[in-house]
């Protein structure tokens, strides 16, 4: 069985010694058959120069800081080239303790899943906030409703992913690839379980977002993004409903007067409705077309794996 390990690093020369040295002490080479691979997101700092000193397997680089979502993609794409059975996806911060990546791998060599999750226990975190774990607990809930699949840390970036997510994910966003792989899951029907983790104390603020605010904002648009791509119809139904009802509503105002005799003076209310009406109706068929050159993408992508 082929294991990938990959650490996306971005300017990380402090912390990936140690890394690397945690999971070789972790991982035992005699019982499972892994290669460690950086993916070095344009670094300008050492990091690469540490990741040759302790003779990681393979360096993937770029030129310039692309993003976390396209750095596991790209080692995503390097796992499925080299056929690996599983990809172990780690930070490079040292945030996950390496002693659970055997764990992950059993659990998903045990389980008929796809995709295991590392869910940290959010209350045990003392540098979290209670308004970043509040944010952390309603960004799971919502991915858990949109995926319909048990999902208690849609953020975690410890994850462990069977030769099946490997060869059919596929991200499109640049800034994380977290809550659209869990998105995909459902789409793409990768089953996804969990193991409990712990974490290390935080060496270094996160590089993901600056503020709470640029957290929520970047999330939301990357739910919003994967509702828009993977549930077309739900996503353009939705936004159709309010124009829809709002127009029923305008039109039967304009019907009551109209009967009573005084119809004349709220004719703005018909063209107010039909104008929402027609915008409900548009809005419900870019749905349709857009569920269908889904299913269309879905069923090309098939016939390629």
């Amino acid at each position: 069985m082929k294991i990938i390990i990959q650490i996306p690093c971005f300017n990380e020369e402090h912390q990936l010694k140690k890394v690397i040295s945690e999971i070789r002490k972790s991982v035992d080479p005699n019982k499972y058959n892994y290669k460690i691979v950086i993916i070095n997101d344009g670094s300008t700092d050492n990091t690469i120069k540490v990741a040759e000193e302790n003779n990681v397997d393979k360096i993937i680089s770029f030129k310039r800081n692309m993003g976390l979502g396209y750095a596991f993609d790209q080692g995503r794409i390097y796992a499925k080239n080299e056929q690996a059975d599983i990809l172990i996806h780690t930070d490079a911060d040292n945030q996950y303790k390496s002693e659970f990546i055997p764990k992950l791998i059993d659990n998903l060599n045990h389980s008929n899943s796809d995709i295991v999750v590392g869910v940290r226990d959010f209350d045990r975190i003392g540098h979290f906030s209670k308004s970043k774990i509040f944010l952390q607990k309603l960004g799971s809930r919502v991915v858990r409703i949109i995926s319909g699949q048990k999902i208690s840390d849609a953020s975690s970036g410890f994850r462990a992913y069977s030769k099946n997510a490997i060869n059919n994910l596929q991200i499109n966003s640049y800034y994380t690839y977290t809550l659209e792989t869990l998105i995909q899951a459902k789409e793409k029907n990768l089953l996804i379980n969990e193991v409990s983790i712990e974490t290390n104390p935080p060496t270094r603020n996160s590089r993901l977002f600056k503020s709470v605010t640029e957290f929520v904002v970047k999330q939301m648009l990357i739910i919003c993004k994967a509702f828009l791509l993977y549930k077309p119809l739900h996503f353009f139904s939705t936004l159709a409903a309010l124009p829809f009802i709002v127009g029923n509503l305008a039109i039967f105002r304009f019907i009551y007067f109209y009967t009573t005799g005084n119809g004349d003076g709220y004719i703005q209310s018909l063209i107010l409705g039909v104008a929402l009406l027609l915008l409900g109706v548009l809005l419900f068929f870019m749905g349709l077309l857009g569920y269908l050159i889904k299913d269309i993408k879905k069923t090309f992508q098939n016939k390629i794996n």
